[in-house]
Protein backbone atom coordinates (compact mmCIF):
# COMPACT_ATOMS: atom_id res chain seq x y z
CA UNK A 1 0.00 0.00 0.00
CA UNK A 2 2.73 2.49 0.74
CA UNK A 3 4.01 1.84 -2.46
CA UNK A 4 0.76 2.65 -4.15
CA UNK A 5 0.79 5.21 -2.37
CA UNK A 6 3.71 7.08 -3.10
CA UNK A 7 3.17 6.22 -7.09
CA UNK A 8 0.27 8.40 -6.60
CA UNK A 9 1.70 11.35 -4.59
CA UNK A 10 4.68 11.15 -7.47
CA UNK A 11 2.22 11.42 -10.13
CA UNK A 12 0.27 14.08 -8.78
CA UNK A 13 3.44 16.22 -8.39
CA UNK A 14 5.17 15.52 -11.62
CA UNK A 15 1.96 15.78 -13.63
CA UNK A 16 2.10 20.03 -13.71
CA UNK A 17 5.65 19.82 -14.49
CA UNK A 18 6.64 16.98 -16.94
CA UNK A 19 4.89 18.78 -20.26
CA UNK A 20 7.08 18.55 -22.81
CA UNK A 21 6.25 16.53 -26.16
CA UNK A 22 8.27 15.00 -28.86
CA UNK A 23 7.48 16.52 -32.13
CA UNK A 24 9.99 14.72 -34.83
CA UNK A 25 9.66 17.95 -37.40
CA UNK A 26 10.60 19.84 -34.33
CA UNK A 27 14.57 21.38 -34.68
CA UNK A 28 13.55 21.70 -30.81
CA UNK A 29 14.18 18.41 -29.60
CA UNK A 30 16.40 17.22 -26.92
CA UNK A 31 17.38 13.58 -26.77
CA UNK A 32 19.21 12.64 -23.24
CA UNK A 33 20.34 9.10 -22.77
CA UNK A 34 19.59 7.02 -19.47
CA UNK A 35 20.66 4.09 -17.50
CA UNK A 36 25.17 4.36 -16.97
CA UNK A 37 25.73 7.00 -15.34
CA UNK A 38 27.10 7.19 -11.86
CA UNK A 39 24.80 7.31 -8.82
CA UNK A 40 22.05 7.99 -10.77
CA UNK A 41 18.73 9.50 -9.56
CA UNK A 42 15.38 8.20 -10.22
CA UNK A 43 13.76 8.01 -14.22
CA UNK A 44 11.22 10.28 -12.95
CA UNK A 45 13.65 12.79 -11.99
CA UNK A 46 14.13 13.35 -15.89
CA UNK A 47 10.33 12.79 -16.89
CA UNK A 48 9.14 15.44 -14.76
CA UNK A 49 12.03 17.98 -16.68
CA UNK A 50 10.58 19.43 -19.18
CA UNK A 51 13.80 20.36 -21.03
CA UNK A 52 13.66 16.58 -22.17
CA UNK A 53 11.59 15.10 -25.12
CA UNK A 54 12.89 11.84 -25.65
CA UNK A 55 15.02 9.60 -23.23
CA UNK A 56 16.66 6.58 -24.27
CA UNK A 57 17.51 3.66 -22.05
CA UNK A 58 20.77 2.19 -22.09
CA UNK A 59 21.70 -0.53 -23.19
CA UNK A 60 20.44 -4.15 -24.25
CA UNK A 61 23.99 -4.91 -23.81
CA UNK A 62 23.42 -8.76 -24.45
CA UNK A 63 21.77 -10.54 -27.09
CA UNK A 64 20.16 -14.13 -26.62
CA UNK A 65 22.80 -15.67 -27.48
CA UNK A 66 25.19 -14.90 -25.39
CA UNK A 67 22.33 -14.15 -22.50
CA UNK A 68 20.88 -17.92 -22.01
CA UNK A 69 18.01 -17.32 -24.89
CA UNK A 70 17.28 -13.46 -23.47
CA UNK A 71 18.59 -10.26 -24.10
CA UNK A 72 20.69 -9.05 -21.11
CA UNK A 73 20.18 -5.64 -19.63
CA UNK A 74 21.91 -3.05 -17.56
CA UNK A 75 20.59 -0.22 -16.05
CA UNK A 76 23.40 0.56 -13.19
CA UNK A 77 21.52 1.42 -10.03
CA UNK A 78 18.31 1.04 -11.28
CA UNK A 79 17.89 -3.17 -11.37
CA UNK A 80 18.34 -5.30 -8.82
CA UNK A 81 20.22 -8.53 -8.90
CA UNK A 82 17.82 -10.42 -9.68
CA UNK A 83 17.81 -12.20 -13.41
CA UNK A 84 14.64 -13.52 -15.43
CA UNK A 85 15.60 -17.49 -15.99
CA UNK A 86 16.62 -17.73 -19.52
CA UNK A 87 15.61 -20.88 -22.01
CA UNK A 88 18.55 -21.43 -23.24
CA UNK A 89 20.09 -20.86 -26.88
CA UNK A 90 19.86 -23.47 -29.29
CA UNK A 91 19.42 -26.69 -26.51
CA UNK A 92 22.15 -25.38 -24.10
CA UNK A 93 20.97 -23.61 -21.28
CA UNK A 94 23.75 -21.96 -19.12
CA UNK A 95 22.30 -20.06 -15.84
CA UNK A 96 25.32 -18.41 -15.06
CA UNK A 97 24.31 -16.23 -18.10
CA UNK A 98 20.97 -14.98 -16.92
CA UNK A 99 21.43 -11.34 -17.30
CA UNK A 100 17.65 -10.06 -17.89
CA UNK A 101 17.74 -8.47 -15.03
CA UNK A 102 14.57 -7.09 -12.99
CA UNK A 103 14.25 -3.35 -12.23
CA UNK A 104 11.49 -2.91 -9.81
CA UNK A 105 12.96 1.05 -9.79
CA UNK A 106 12.22 1.07 -13.65
CA UNK A 107 8.82 -0.65 -13.84
CA UNK A 108 7.23 1.99 -11.42
CA UNK A 109 9.21 4.90 -12.80
CA UNK A 110 8.17 4.17 -16.19
CA UNK A 111 4.65 3.86 -15.03
CA UNK A 112 4.67 6.94 -13.62
CA UNK A 113 6.14 8.70 -17.01
CA UNK A 114 3.55 7.41 -18.64
CA UNK A 115 1.12 9.37 -16.61
CA UNK A 116 2.62 12.18 -15.81
CA UNK A 117 4.73 13.24 -19.32
CA UNK A 118 4.41 12.76 -23.48
CA UNK A 119 8.06 11.72 -23.60
CA UNK A 120 9.42 9.02 -26.09
CA UNK A 121 11.32 6.41 -24.41
CA UNK A 122 13.24 4.29 -26.63
CA UNK A 123 15.55 1.24 -25.75
CA UNK A 124 18.99 1.16 -26.96
CA UNK A 125 20.54 -1.79 -28.09
CA UNK A 126 24.42 -2.83 -28.28
CA UNK A 127 26.87 -0.04 -26.45
CA UNK A 128 30.66 0.15 -26.53
CA UNK A 129 30.89 -3.14 -24.75
CA UNK A 130 32.38 -6.07 -27.50
CA UNK A 131 29.94 -8.87 -25.97
CA UNK A 132 27.05 -8.56 -27.66
CA UNK A 133 26.66 -10.19 -31.53
CA UNK A 134 23.65 -11.69 -33.62
CA UNK A 135 24.73 -14.36 -36.11
CA UNK A 136 22.21 -14.70 -38.98
CA UNK A 137 19.42 -13.73 -40.10
CA UNK A 138 17.23 -16.35 -38.54
CA UNK A 139 18.59 -15.31 -35.17
CA UNK A 140 18.42 -11.60 -35.93
CA UNK A 141 14.49 -12.11 -36.82
CA UNK A 142 14.02 -14.03 -33.46
CA UNK A 143 15.84 -11.73 -31.38
CA UNK A 144 13.22 -8.70 -32.60
CA UNK A 145 10.09 -11.11 -32.02
CA UNK A 146 11.74 -11.26 -28.55
CA UNK A 147 12.16 -7.67 -27.98
CA UNK A 148 8.62 -6.77 -29.51
CA UNK A 149 7.07 -9.35 -26.85
CA UNK A 150 8.91 -8.15 -24.31
CA UNK A 151 9.09 -4.37 -24.74
CA UNK A 152 6.23 -3.43 -27.52
CA UNK A 153 2.73 -3.86 -26.69
CA UNK A 154 1.63 -6.44 -24.43
CA UNK A 155 0.39 -9.54 -26.24
CA UNK A 156 -2.01 -12.29 -24.98
CA UNK A 157 0.16 -14.50 -27.58
CA UNK A 158 3.25 -13.64 -25.31
CA UNK A 159 2.10 -13.43 -22.02
CA UNK A 160 -0.11 -17.09 -22.07
CA UNK A 161 3.66 -18.74 -22.66
CA UNK A 162 4.56 -17.07 -19.22
CA UNK A 163 6.91 -15.14 -21.18
CA UNK A 164 8.77 -12.23 -19.16
CA UNK A 165 7.58 -8.16 -19.32
CA UNK A 166 10.52 -6.92 -17.32
CA UNK A 167 8.64 -2.95 -17.84
CA UNK A 168 5.08 -4.10 -17.20
CA UNK A 169 4.40 -2.76 -13.51
CA UNK A 170 2.10 -4.27 -11.14
CA UNK A 171 0.46 -2.81 -8.11
CA UNK A 172 -2.50 -3.50 -6.19
CA UNK A 173 -5.06 -1.15 -4.43
CA UNK A 174 -7.63 -2.12 -2.10
CA UNK A 175 -7.02 -5.89 -3.03
CA UNK A 176 -6.96 -5.68 -6.48
CA UNK A 177 -3.89 -6.65 -8.32
CA UNK A 178 -3.84 -4.32 -11.35
CA UNK A 179 -0.97 -5.38 -14.29
CA UNK A 180 -0.23 -1.90 -15.89
CA UNK A 181 1.39 -2.71 -19.46
CA UNK A 182 4.96 -0.60 -20.70
CA UNK A 183 5.76 -0.50 -23.88
CA UNK A 184 8.76 1.29 -25.16
CA UNK A 185 8.00 3.73 -27.93
CA UNK A 186 10.84 2.11 -30.65
CA UNK A 187 14.03 0.47 -30.28
CA UNK A 188 17.76 2.48 -30.87
CA UNK A 189 20.44 0.62 -32.33
CA UNK A 190 23.61 1.56 -31.01
CA UNK A 191 26.18 -1.35 -32.76
CA UNK A 192 29.68 -0.57 -32.31
CA UNK A 193 32.01 -3.25 -33.31
CA UNK A 194 31.93 -5.53 -36.08
CA UNK A 195 29.01 -7.76 -36.87
CA UNK A 196 30.39 -11.64 -37.70
CA UNK A 197 28.04 -12.79 -40.73
CA UNK A 198 28.19 -9.51 -42.75
CA UNK A 199 25.22 -7.76 -40.84
CA UNK A 200 23.16 -10.55 -41.76
CA UNK A 201 21.30 -10.67 -38.41
CA UNK A 202 21.61 -6.98 -38.06
CA UNK A 203 19.75 -6.10 -41.32
CA UNK A 204 17.26 -9.27 -40.43
CA UNK A 205 16.91 -7.55 -36.79
CA UNK A 206 15.88 -4.16 -37.90
CA UNK A 207 13.23 -5.37 -40.68
CA UNK A 208 11.64 -7.35 -38.60
CA UNK A 209 11.08 -4.23 -36.14
CA UNK A 210 9.72 -2.77 -39.17
CA UNK A 211 6.95 -4.92 -39.70
CA UNK A 212 5.97 -5.38 -36.23
CA UNK A 213 5.69 -1.96 -36.07
CA UNK A 214 3.78 -1.79 -38.85
CA UNK A 215 0.72 -4.14 -36.89
CA UNK A 216 0.18 -1.35 -34.50
CA UNK A 217 -2.20 1.62 -35.77
CA UNK A 218 -3.10 3.35 -31.92
CA UNK A 219 0.54 4.58 -31.65
CA UNK A 220 3.77 4.96 -33.80
CA UNK A 221 6.87 3.01 -33.06
CA UNK A 222 10.62 4.35 -34.17
CA UNK A 223 13.68 3.12 -35.33
CA UNK A 224 16.62 5.22 -34.22
CA UNK A 225 20.58 4.78 -34.75
CA UNK A 226 23.55 6.37 -32.81
CA UNK A 227 26.18 5.84 -35.49
CA UNK A 228 29.52 6.97 -34.42
CA UNK A 229 30.60 10.55 -36.87
CA UNK A 230 32.40 8.73 -39.65
CA UNK A 231 30.15 8.59 -42.74
CA UNK A 232 29.03 5.92 -43.24
CA UNK A 233 29.61 3.95 -39.53
CA UNK A 234 31.23 1.00 -40.93
CA UNK A 235 29.76 -1.10 -38.43
CA UNK A 236 25.97 0.13 -39.38
CA UNK A 237 26.27 1.14 -43.18
CA UNK A 238 24.84 -2.43 -43.87
CA UNK A 239 21.81 -2.04 -41.42
CA UNK A 240 21.17 1.72 -41.57
CA UNK A 241 20.55 0.96 -45.68
CA UNK A 242 18.22 -2.29 -44.69
CA UNK A 243 14.81 -0.23 -44.01
CA UNK A 244 13.84 3.27 -42.75
CA UNK A 245 15.04 4.89 -39.46
CA UNK A 246 13.18 7.20 -38.66
CA UNK A 247 15.95 9.45 -37.07
CA UNK A 248 19.42 9.67 -35.82
CA UNK A 249 21.99 10.76 -33.05
CA UNK A 250 25.18 10.90 -34.28
CA UNK A 251 27.75 10.73 -31.71
CA UNK A 252 29.96 13.27 -32.39
CA UNK A 253 32.25 13.03 -29.74
CA UNK A 254 33.98 9.26 -30.01
CA UNK A 255 36.51 10.20 -33.26
CA UNK A 256 38.67 13.23 -33.59
CA UNK A 257 38.24 13.49 -37.41
CA UNK A 258 34.84 14.15 -37.46
CA UNK A 259 34.02 15.82 -33.63
CA UNK A 260 32.36 18.67 -32.33
CA UNK A 261 35.39 19.63 -30.71
CA UNK A 262 37.46 19.67 -34.32
CA UNK A 263 34.81 22.33 -35.45
CA UNK A 264 34.80 24.17 -32.73
CA UNK A 265 38.84 23.84 -33.16
CA UNK A 266 38.48 25.14 -36.76
CA UNK A 267 35.84 28.40 -36.20
CA UNK A 268 37.77 30.17 -33.50
CA UNK A 269 36.27 33.54 -34.66
CA UNK A 270 32.75 31.99 -35.63
CA UNK A 271 29.15 34.68 -35.20
CA UNK A 272 26.18 33.13 -35.46
CA UNK A 273 24.70 33.78 -39.18
CA UNK A 274 27.86 33.99 -40.58
CA UNK A 275 30.68 31.52 -42.44
CA UNK A 276 32.18 28.25 -41.21
CA UNK A 277 34.46 25.76 -41.61
CA UNK A 278 33.49 22.73 -42.24
CA UNK A 279 36.70 21.50 -40.33
CA UNK A 280 35.34 17.70 -40.50
CA UNK A 281 32.52 17.89 -39.15
CA UNK A 282 30.12 15.62 -40.75
CA UNK A 283 26.18 16.32 -40.54
CA UNK A 284 26.11 17.36 -43.82
CA UNK A 285 28.01 14.60 -45.01
CA UNK A 286 25.33 12.51 -43.10
CA UNK A 287 22.69 13.69 -44.51
CA UNK A 288 24.15 13.27 -48.15
CA UNK A 289 24.87 9.36 -47.01
CA UNK A 290 21.28 9.15 -46.19
CA UNK A 291 20.16 10.67 -49.11
CA UNK A 292 21.46 7.34 -51.30
CA UNK A 293 19.86 5.26 -49.21
CA UNK A 294 16.52 4.10 -50.42
CA UNK A 295 14.26 3.91 -47.04
CA UNK A 296 16.43 6.82 -44.83
CA UNK A 297 16.49 9.80 -47.05
CA UNK A 298 15.80 13.38 -45.33
CA UNK A 299 15.65 11.41 -41.54
CA UNK A 300 16.57 14.06 -38.48
CA UNK A 301 19.73 14.45 -37.28
CA UNK A 302 20.64 14.73 -33.94
CA UNK A 303 23.67 16.54 -32.95
CA UNK A 304 24.76 13.64 -30.30
CA UNK A 305 27.56 15.51 -27.78
CA UNK A 306 28.71 14.26 -24.05
CA UNK A 307 27.07 16.48 -21.34
CA UNK A 308 30.44 16.81 -19.07
CA UNK A 309 34.42 15.72 -19.25
CA UNK A 310 34.04 12.43 -17.64
CA UNK A 311 31.42 11.35 -19.90
CA UNK A 312 33.73 10.67 -22.72
CA UNK A 313 37.18 10.49 -23.96
CA UNK A 314 39.93 13.74 -22.77
CA UNK A 315 39.25 16.57 -25.13
CA UNK A 316 35.86 15.26 -26.48
CA UNK A 317 33.92 17.28 -24.53
CA UNK A 318 32.48 21.19 -25.72
CA UNK A 319 30.90 23.71 -23.42
CA UNK A 320 27.40 25.15 -23.26
CA UNK A 321 28.79 27.96 -25.08
CA UNK A 322 30.69 26.50 -28.08
CA UNK A 323 27.26 23.85 -27.86
CA UNK A 324 25.40 27.44 -28.77
CA UNK A 325 28.29 28.01 -31.60
CA UNK A 326 27.66 24.78 -33.36
CA UNK A 327 23.84 24.46 -33.26
CA UNK A 328 23.48 27.88 -34.74
CA UNK A 329 25.70 27.13 -37.86
CA UNK A 330 23.19 23.60 -38.43
CA UNK A 331 20.24 24.60 -37.25
CA UNK A 332 18.74 25.92 -40.27
CA UNK A 333 19.81 22.52 -42.01
CA UNK A 334 16.66 20.65 -43.12
CA UNK A 335 17.96 17.79 -41.50
CA UNK A 336 18.46 18.79 -38.29
CA UNK A 337 16.15 17.58 -35.52
CA UNK A 338 17.91 19.21 -32.32
CA UNK A 339 20.61 17.64 -29.80
CA UNK A 340 21.60 14.46 -28.07
CA UNK A 341 23.21 14.44 -24.76
CA UNK A 342 25.29 11.13 -23.20
CA UNK A 343 24.22 11.05 -20.84
CA UNK A 344 21.47 12.42 -17.97
CA UNK A 345 23.33 11.95 -14.99
CA UNK A 346 26.97 13.07 -16.46
CA UNK A 347 24.94 15.94 -17.93
CA UNK A 348 24.34 17.08 -14.17
CA UNK A 349 28.22 17.27 -13.56
CA UNK A 350 28.21 20.73 -16.22
CA UNK A 351 26.37 23.41 -14.25
CA UNK A 352 26.02 26.79 -16.29
CA UNK A 353 23.82 29.42 -15.91
CA UNK A 354 21.94 27.47 -13.15
CA UNK A 355 20.90 24.50 -15.41
CA UNK A 356 22.24 21.60 -16.48
CA UNK A 357 24.24 20.80 -20.02
CA UNK A 358 20.63 18.97 -21.20
CA UNK A 359 18.61 22.04 -20.10
CA UNK A 360 21.03 24.42 -21.60
CA UNK A 361 21.05 22.75 -24.92
CA UNK A 362 16.92 23.11 -24.81
CA UNK A 363 17.68 26.61 -24.06
CA UNK A 364 20.19 26.95 -26.81
CA UNK A 365 17.89 25.40 -30.02
CA UNK A 366 15.33 27.88 -28.14
CA UNK A 367 17.38 30.76 -28.44
CA UNK A 368 18.44 29.29 -32.55
CA UNK A 369 14.77 29.66 -32.80
CA UNK A 370 14.53 33.43 -32.98
CA UNK A 371 17.97 34.38 -33.48
CA UNK A 372 17.44 37.04 -36.55
CA UNK A 373 20.93 36.07 -37.55
CA UNK A 374 19.83 32.86 -38.86
CA UNK A 375 18.04 32.27 -41.55
CA UNK A 376 15.19 30.18 -40.69
CA UNK A 377 14.94 32.34 -37.77
CA UNK A 378 11.35 32.41 -36.68
CA UNK A 379 11.59 35.86 -35.85
CA UNK A 380 12.98 36.61 -39.33
CA UNK A 381 10.29 34.52 -40.88
CA UNK A 382 7.85 37.10 -39.11
CA UNK A 383 9.08 40.62 -40.14
CA UNK A 384 6.76 42.26 -42.41
CA UNK A 385 8.04 43.50 -45.93
CA UNK A 386 9.67 46.56 -46.29
CA UNK A 387 7.12 49.29 -48.09
CA UNK A 388 8.95 50.33 -51.33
Amino acid sequence: MARVALASLLISTLFSFASAAFDITSKNNVAVYYGQGPNQKRLTTYCADPTIDIIILSFVYLFPEQGNGYPGLNYGNQCSSEAYNGPGFKGVKDPSKNFLLKCPNLQEDLYICRQTSNKKIFMSVGGATTEYNVNGATNGTSFANQLWGMFGPRQDAWTSLNKPRPFDYTNTTSGNTTINEFSVDGFDMDIEHPSLDSSAGYKALVKRLRTLYATVNDKPYYLTGSPQCVVPDANMADMLQATKFDMLFVQFYNTKACSARGWIAGNPNYVPGGAFNVSGFTFDSWVTWLNSTTYSKGAPIFINLPGANAAASTGAYITVAQTKLLASAYYCRSSFAGIAVWDATYSEQSIANGKYFFQNAKQTLNDAAVDTRLACSKKKRELPALEG
